[in-house]
């Protein structure tokens, strides 16, 4: 399992896609609004697409994955499997919509029972970019896009998934491919037995529950102080790659896709030796390294950036949603080794883990309402994720390809991720040669940080 830049998968073949039965269209027509509110998450979402709509951009708000299967697609089989799929999780069968496509209306929720889920086979006769664009969006009901391509020598296809980020997250593509493939396959190990429940615990319930957590939220709530001191570090700032990006005026360019490699398997083996020897997690390390390399690079004596969390725990952890958060990580960086910087990461991540159900929407609400923050802060930080790809396990011959669409962005958000290869790192930057150029300065200085443990 590895990420890819999204221009590295060319569909071959006979392509084919699975889209709703005039019965399933009519069910979710006549649907009652279902009072569950959209996520936070959701909702920023929402407006972000619905303004780039507004201005006639095309949607690439969408995650993908992808997998190489054996032989010739059987259809029924995979029609079965991809029906069967999205009844029983209640967060693709929930579709949002807003009256007018109007950024700042009001949106709404129509949930279909999982016997109204209808999804038929259909030719794509254009380019899979273009189905994505109008399926893998999150007024379309589903709000995804199932494809095969199968190759005209009949050896093997390519099973890919694609999901509107209102309707899943990273974990979401690596479980949802994962158990489509168990669905169509009918493995009978336990693996794939558990991924091919037919019921899963609903995202809608983590929803409403979160609203519940954050209308909960006061001054001393542990998000709010963890973000409140992340600004007292950065001078009410949210947190910037560190280095220049090539962004004129802040106004967002076309994304480039850069990838680079951290840790070949030999020296990741020596990173997780060293983790289970000042018994931390092997994220703790790669936060050391990167803190280290922002110190190396800027000169600053601190290093602070916003993680994107996972908040499934164990009750959502194979359920379909966007099951995430975002969480300040920041520590002093003292010292000059990964081994020195260790025990500050520690700290750090306790506070975020403290921090770590708590809205962030709530969190800095709060401190924006009360005059502690400006509200410039809402904007768009610089984004870490750390994925462990090593604990999903794939099918000999898989090789399961995780990408996302291609957008707007002003910072380079970065994916550090661990897998068999070794420990890896690909960033969604400004297509342009200064954010390219820094990029590589910078995923050259972690590699060589991680080289010296």
């Amino acid at each position: 399992m590895r990420i890819i830049d999204g221009h590295d998968w060319s569909p071959q073949g006979t392509v084919t896609t699975w889209l709703p039965s005039e019965t399933m269209t009519a069910a979710y027509a006549a649907t009652a609004d279902d009072p569950t509110p959209a996520s936070f998450l959701q909702t920023d979402h929402v407006r972000g697409v619905l303004a780039g709509r507004a201005q006639g951009r095309r949607h690439h708000a969408y995650t993908c994955s992808v997998a190489t299967l054996p032989g010739v697609p059987d259809r029924e089989r995979l029609t079965r499997a991809v029906n069967d799929f999205v009844a029983a999780h209640e967060g693709l069968r929930s579709t949002l919509s807003v009256d007018g496509d109007a950024p700042d209306g009001s949106i709404r929720r129509r949930t279909v029972p999982a016997d109204a889920v209808d999804l038929v086979p259909a030719p794509v006769t254009g380019t899979v970019t273009d189905l994505l664009a109008t399926t893998a969006v999150f007024d379309h009901a589903p709000a995804l896009a199932v494809v095969t391509a199968a190759r005209e020598d009949g050896r093997s296809f390519d099973l890919l998934l694609a999901l509107d980020h209102a309707s899943g997250d990273g974990i979401s593509q690596m479980t949802g491919l994962l158990e489509l493939m168990a669905r169509y396959t009918g493995d009978t190990g336990p693996a794939a037995q558990a991924l091919a429940a037919q019921t899963r615990p609903s995202f809608l319930d983590y929803i409403r529950d979160e609203h519940e957590r954050a209308a909960a939220v006061g001054d001393d709530s542990p998000g709010v102080r963890a973000w409140r001191g992340l600004f007292e570090i950065t001078g009410g700032r949210v947190p910037d790659f560190p280095l220049p990006t090539g962004i004129v005026d802040g106004e967002p360019q076309p994304v480039v896709g850069i990838d680079g490699v951290l840790a070949d398997p030999d020296l990741t083996g020596r990173l997780r030796a060293l983790a289970r020897e000042h018994q931390v997690s092997f994220s703790t390390v790669v936060y050391a390294a990167l803190g280290l390399a922002h110190a190396r690079l800027t000169g600053e004596d601190h290093y602070a950036t916003v993680v994107v969390s996972a908040t499934r725990g164990r009750r959502y952890a194979v359920s379909q949603g966007w099951f995430c958060n975002f969480t300040p990580l920041y520590f002093p960086v003292s010292g000059t080794t990964v081994e020195d910087v260790l025990p500050d990461v520690v700290t750090a991540q306790a506070r975020l883990k403290a921090a770590l159900d708590e809205p962030v929407h709530a969190s800095l609400g709060h401190l924006i309402l009360s005059g502690q923050v400006d509200p410039s802060v809402m904007g768009s930080p610089q984004m870490v994720t750390y994925l462990d790809l090593g604990w999903f396990e794939e099918p000999d011959g898989a090789d399961i390809r995780l990408f996302t669409g291609f957008g707007r962005t002003s910072n380079a958000n970065l994916w550090v991720y661990r897998n068999a290869d070794g420990l890896g790192i690909g960033s969604q930057a400004p297509d342009n040669p200064t954010a390219r150029q820094s990029v590589e300065t910078y995923v050259a200085t972690v590699h060589d940080i991680l080289a010296a443990v």
